[in-house]
């Protein structure tokens, strides 16, 4: 009988095996003369082992071989490179394993008497299981057509167990079952991604794969709240994914032209497990513990064909904000003046409230019209506490030192929404269009002690700042996309068409007071007051052409053009109390801004059957004009224009759909802000000027990857190489000139530089050991990176510039070894960090930094659905400034009983950082200066959580069917007969 079912789901199944019982006919008699025992003992142990030899011997001569063929149901077409994988019926257990060929053959070689389960997988097909017995009487045993299909049989109470490899290369995906990784009950995506290789997740909730950030997440293809992948990440639960499969996925535009516009963004898709796909499901947690701590979320989906409509809510005073904090971006340097910005680090320190309400859709309407979006709102208020040490590197083997204990508070509302739509009239036309809509509004306070120490470690100054500000604003933006293919050959007319605008303001406050050592203090009372507006559009268009052979010929041009209106204008304290009339145009700065860029570009592409390059080449002319005033007045004006060059090559080798290798280069140049170009003095921070440096070069960028990934299906080995490497010609660096007279002032400019490179390897390892219940894998890193700063000494009207070369070096290893069974999951990892700081200036100061850490994790599976899970992690670092130094155990356990029909509700009991030793300290290094960072963070509580899930789905089938029961006995028959092969 074939039965289809999801790739995961467990099915309890009665084990038919031949188990041998051996009896040993010769009792050894108890007597007392002990040689007599060891002796009989010894012979009927020679006994058993010539039996058993025996018996291995016969089973060696009766291997056979299993062949067959799959194929797609109902056409019978041949599917290459199906994975074919014979299981042991009584675990599941994973033991041979083969590819199909070109024509859907495979041959299984000399598999041993004995019952089996026939596994058989492809991407866009649902998975095939066969039970088998083999006799050994017959060799071959042709299986005849295995068929998948797309459409899935209900098992009812039946659950296959199949350990499905852990991480699968499939051309450029990387794919992970994310079942091979466990997490607490009602845990969510984000706590099942720190435990992937090669998978990191920031304390702000960023996700990098293998060094390259996800910028989307999408959902069986389809976009979930689009630019936001933190939505998934912190929002979905864990349980309802099947497969977690990390891409380079091209701009919408390139997918329509089939050449890479530049625009490539690395995703990460989530399959859905396939049971869930038509109907209801969904969950909510809620939890309460020590220090008032809270926490609830719940999340309803409907899925029915194509159709998907999810609507989620939650709040929580534990550091998991839901939503991105787009107020954080939008309101970036906008903060009430001073010393500092108090912009706060979110959710990755201090302690973070938040909540938020969102509803994503993807409706498919026909063939030719498809229409998703999102509609989104969340509150954050986040209170930071922190202190920070920097020596900053000076001219002559001298430093200069400071401190600062800092105190935040931001508070921000964001509303957003944003919608695509897709329609193509015919099968050579296509229109895909993208409104987009968001409003934010952000409250920050903020207080600061700052001092500064001379070489000597004698203060120079010390100063004390306080502010606040609030702000609003809102932006919009449209953009219309469209392909039209003019011949059956290739030749492909696209383009598109987008603009927006934003608006937003900001109104505070700024207390300062700066107490110098040798100078007259500086005290600064003022209201400031933010307004930026702008403007922006775009307009591409391109030419496919075919040349024939598979080689093609493209052309682009683009033109776009932006405008921006930014106001700082401070006022004084006038005679009046609380009246702020006088604007103050020393700290008052007024810019408009006008960027138009073109780009002209000629691209050729290849295709072969193993592999394709493109080359090509583009074309920048580009005008930039900036005005500074203040009211009626202009203070300067600057205007440039300057035409850019930047050749790009790509390829691509394909030894099979499970080893490839990819080579890119890029040659980019990016132009300097005007703002570092604009030579007026910005003093709002009067102990560090900064001025722009109008004679700025563009900066040009170098940069190559290589990157190669293989898999092997029958071992289940996979590994990724990733190299890349930059060189920059023309670095803008930040100039910084420290006054010579004792006071601790600076002036920041900038200025153009070369030397600066870059190089990073990474290896990603991933494979199962000999009996499959063990998985290894590994991460290693290796960086390094030369970087030139300029740093200047005034003395009078004369500065003299030195030179810094700062050399890092950074090796880290990161492995861990894990263990699945019915009963019991065991993980155990470790890493090593280590940091070489040198620099040609105060070479005194160059360090040698280690962090180490090692980790474990269980889970122990008992009866009565009780569960019981533990992680403890121990870290630690050598080499960091006093004070700074890390000794810590991370110690969180939990104690869960499932309970009602299929198990649809948990109650749990968790105690988070029950040694209580968090810390969150972090390390930055330039070519200025070393700086060490240590901010508040949760501390150690408990918390009691209750957990249900919910589905309505087609068949009936029942919670436990789609989310997974956990494999247990196997003592039920399973859903039909096995096959008996003779």
């Amino acid at each position: 009988m074939l039965i289809n079912i999801n790739d995961r789901q467990e099915i309890k199944l009665v084990a038919v095996s031949c188990v041998y019982h051996i009896e040993l006919k010769n009792k050894v008699m108890r007597a007392g003369k002990y040689l007599l025992m060891s002796v009989c003992v010894f012979s009927s142990l020679c006994g058993f082992s010539q039996q058993q030899r025996t018996r291995r011997a016969d089973a060696e001569e009766r291997r056979v071989d299993v062949t067959g063929k799959v194929v797609e149901q109902g056409n019978k077409s041949p599917v290459e490179q199906a994975t074919v994988r014979l299981l042991g019926s009584r675990d599941s257990l994973f033991v041979k394993g083969v590819a199909s060929s070109a024509n859907g053959t495979f041959t299984l070689k000399g598999v041993q008497p004995g019952s089996y389960l026939l596994h058989i997988s492809f991407i866009g097909y649902e998975p095939l299981y066969q039970p088998l017995n083999i006799t050994g009487r017959t060799n071959p045993v042709q299986v005849g057509n295995m068929e998948l299909s797309d459409g899935a049989i209900e098992l009812g109470e039946a659950v296959v167990l199949g350990k499905a490899p852990d991480v699968v290369v499939h051309n450029d995906t990387t794919e992970y079952n994310a079942d091979s990784y466990k997490v607490t009950e009602g845990s969510m995506l984000e706590d099942l991604l720190k435990k992937m290789p090669g998978v990191e997740v920031s304390t702000e909730g960023k996700i990098t794969v293998n060094g390259k950030e996800i910028k989307k997440i999408l959902v069986d293809g389809k976009e979930f709240f689009s630019d936001d992948p933190k939505v998934a990440s912190k929002n979905l639960p864990s349980n309802m994914v099947d497969k977690v499969q990390v891409l380079d996925r091209l701009s919408e535009m390139s997918r329509m032209t089939g050449f890479d516009d530049g625009n490539e963004e690395t995703v990460m898709n989530l399959t859905v497990k396939p049971g869930m796909k038509e109907g209801w499901f969904g969950n909510a947690f809620g939890g309460y513990g020590g220090q008032d701590r809270y926490e609830g979320n719940a999340m309803v989906n409907r899925f029915v064909d194509s159709d998907q409509v999810t609507v989620m809510g939650g709040a929580n005073n534990t550091n998991n904000m839901g939503f991105s904090d787009f107020a954080s971006t939008m309101f970036q340097g906008m903060g009430g003046g001073g010393r500092r910005n108090f912009r706060g680090t979110g959710n990755g320190s201090g302690i973070t409230s938040s909540g938020n309400v969102g509803t994503n859709f993807n409706k498919e309407f026909d063939k030719k019209l498809t229409l998703n979006g999102n509609a989104r709102y969340s509150h954050s208020d986040n209170e930071t506490e922190g202190k920070t040490h920097r020596e900053n590197i000076l001219p002559g083997d001298s430093s200069s030192y400071e401190s600062e204990n800092s105190y935040s508070n931001n508070r921000s509302d964001n509303i957003g929404a944003n919608f695509r739509m897709e329609w193509s009239p015919d099968t050579l036309t296509k229109f895909i269009f993208r409104p987009d809509f968001g409003y934010s509004r952000s409250h920050q306070e903020g207080i600061n002690n700052t001092s500064m120490l001379d070489g000597n470690r004698d203060t120079v100054n010390v100063g004390n700042t306080s502010n606040y500000s609030d702000g609003e604003g809102y932006n919009v933006n449209l953009n219309l996309e469209f392909s039209r293919k003019l011949n059956s050959k290739g030749r492909t007319l696209s383009g598109s068409v987008s603009g927006g605008i934003s608006d937003t303001y900001s109104n505070g406050m700024d207390f300062s007071y700066i107490n110098y050592a040798n100078r007259d203090d500086i005290d600064i009372n003022q209201r400031i007051r933010y307004d930026n507006t702008g403007y922006n559009y775009r307009a591409y268009l391109s030419l496919v052409e075919p040349l024939g052979n598979n080689n093609f010929l493209q052309a682009t041009y683009s033109f776009s053009q932006r405008r921006q209106e930014s106001l700082k204008n401070a006022y004084k304290q006038s005679e009046l109390p609380n009246d702020y009339s006088i604007i103050d145009t020393l700290q008052s700065q007024n810019y408009r801004n006008d960027f138009i860029n073109q780009r002209a570009s000629l691209s050729f592409k290849s295709i072969r059957a193993k592999y394709e390059y493109t080359v090509g080449f583009n074309v920048d002319p580009s005008y930039n004009s900036s005005e500074n005033f203040i009211g009626d007045k202009t203070l300067s004006e600057l205007s440039r224009n300057v035409v850019n060059f930047s050749p790009m090559a790509q390829f691509r080798y394909n030894f099979n759909r499970q080893r490839n290798l990819r080579i890119d280069y890029n040659g980019t140049t990016s132009q300097p802000s005007l703002t570092q170009m604009q030579p007026v003095a910005d003093y709002a921070d009067p102990t560090n000027i900064k001025i722009g440096n109008p004679d700025l070069k563009p900066r040009y960028e170098n940069k190559m990857t290589i990157r190669l990934q293989s898999f092997n299906q029958e071992s289940q080995f996979a590994y990724m190489l990733i190299s890349d490497g930059g060189f920059v010609v023309n670095e803008i660096v930040n100039y910084i000139i420290n006054d010579n007279d004792g006071s601790g002032n600076r002036t920041t400019t900038y200025k153009n530089i070369g030397g600066n490179y870059n190089g990073n390897l990474r290896l990603m390892l991933n494979s199962p050991l000999t009996n499959r219940k063990f998985s290894v894998n590994s991460m290693s890193v290796a960086s390094f990176a030369n970087t030139n700063g300029i740093i200047g000494k005034r003395s009078g009207d004369v500065i003299t510039d030195s030179k810094n070369t700062n050399k890092n070096l950074t090796l880290m290893e990161r492995g861990g070894i894990d263990f699945r069974s019915t009963h019991l999951d065991l993980g155990v990892n470790g890493n090593i960090r280590y940091n070489k700081i040198s620099n040609s200036l105060q070479k005194e100061s160059n360090q040698n930094v280690f962090n180490y850490g090692v980790g474990g994790l269980t889970t122990i599976y008992l009866p009565g659905n009780f569960k019981i899970e533990s992680d403890i992690n121990w870290s630690t670092n050598s080499g960091y400034t006093d004070g700074f130094e890390l000794n810590e155990i991370l110690w969180n356990a939990s104690a869960s009983k499932s309970f009602l029909k299929g198990n649809a509700a948990t109650i749990r009991l968790k105690m988070y950082d029950i040694l209580q030793q968090r810390s969150n300290i972090s390390r930055s290094v330039t070519a200025n200066y070393i700086q060490d960072s240590e901010y508040n963070t949760l501390s150690s509580y408990f918390m009691v959580h209750l957990i249900y899930k919910f589905s309505a789905f087609k068949g009936n089938a029942g919670v436990n069917d789609v989310f997974g029961g956990r494999r247990r006995n196997f003592d039920g028959p399973p859903s039909g007969g096995e096959r008996r092969f003779y």
